[in-house]
């Protein structure tokens, strides 16, 4: 488990690490108030561990800004806390702070309070798993993919980042099940999906969309990163080996393309999630009309 620990003074990195390697966490250590944010999209850690003197900006800014964005309000934020900063540690637990650790530093405190919240985050993921995946790929499903593109739209519109959207969809898929049978095509889906996780960054939310159809969202990325990432994405494809497991004939090695449908998103104007998503299918519907197996960028009217 990966811990992101923000300090203010020596002694906080000090102690930390002296009790947290010890017992096997992967500890990233910040002093600086202003790389706090960077190293958290960099690290994705698992949780992280804010000390309350921060200050330019302070833990309270770097709090809200964690827990106004998407991708990082769901990690668990521990505040480091002492009884003179009890009105801070208030306003952090309204901004959305789960826990805090006191000073001075109490080994058994810190590992129990770090133990609690992983066990809790654990099973909260089991359910948000329950209800936000695909149960065949494992991917986003339709609905949590929806939730998470307004607000990515939202943050877009607000902070003028770029967004991308990409449809993409398997060439043929018609031809593999009428051909090999529906649980072959159900195999190809899982590793199809597979392979999109394996280029994808963490902050990528690639979730199925229907049949044989798949959406991903890319934050903050513009168009010649979107296009960088989609024609990563149809050349994995492309020359990956897939195969379908048949108690008869052996394994089966079948070849797989994909077409894809990009569109770009400034922020600067406000466009409906259906609009963008009318964009980026009819850039699909594009590359499969002229000839599959290739990115096309929506170009607009």
């Amino acid at each position: 488990m990966k811990v992101l620990i923000a300090g203010s003074t020596d002694d906080v990195e000090d102690i930390m690490s002296s009790i947290l390697l010890e017992e096997g966490y992967d500890c990233v250590f910040v002093k600086d108030s202003k790389e706090v944010i960077d190293n958290i999209y960099v690290e994705q850690p698992d949780v992280i561990i804010l000390d309350i003197l921060l200050s330019n900006p302070s833990s309270l800014e770097i709090l809200s800004q964690l827990k106004s964005a998407p991708s990082t309000r769901g990690i668990p934020v521990i505040l480091i806390a002492s009884k003179r900063s009890r009105l801070k540690l208030v306003k952090g637990y309204e901004l959305g702070a789960y826990d805090y650790i006191s000073r001075p530093f109490f080994k058994q405190e810190i590992l129990s309070r770090i133990k609690n919240i992983t066990f809790a985050c654990d099973r909260i993921k089991e359910l948000e798993k329950l209800l936000d995946r695909d149960y065949l790929t494992g991917l986003y499903n339709r609905r949590f993919f929806m939730e998470r593109f307004l607000e990515e739209i939202a943050w877009s519109v607000r902070y003028k980042e770029p967004l991308s959207l990409m449809m993409l969809d398997i060439d043929f898929f018609k031809r593999i099940n009428d051909t090999y049978g529906h649980g072959c095509g159900d195999e190809i889906l899982k590793q199809i999906s597979s392979a999109l996780l394996s280029v994808l960054r963490a902050e990528d939310i690639v979730a199925r969309y229907g049949g044989e159809e798949f959406i991903i969202l890319l934050p903050n990325t513009s168009a010649e990163g979107a296009i960088t990432a989609a024609e990563k994405l149809r050349a994995t494809v492309q020359n990956r080996t897939f195969v379908c497991k048949d108690s008869n004939n052996g394994d089966m090695r079948l070849s797989v393309t994909i077409s894809i449908g990009v569109t770009i998103y400034n922020g600067e104007t406000e466009l409906s999630p259906d609009r963008l998503i009318g964009q980026a299918d009819g850039a699909l519907y594009s590359a499969k009309e002229s000839g599959r197996n290739r990115v096309v960028v929506y170009k607009g009217t």
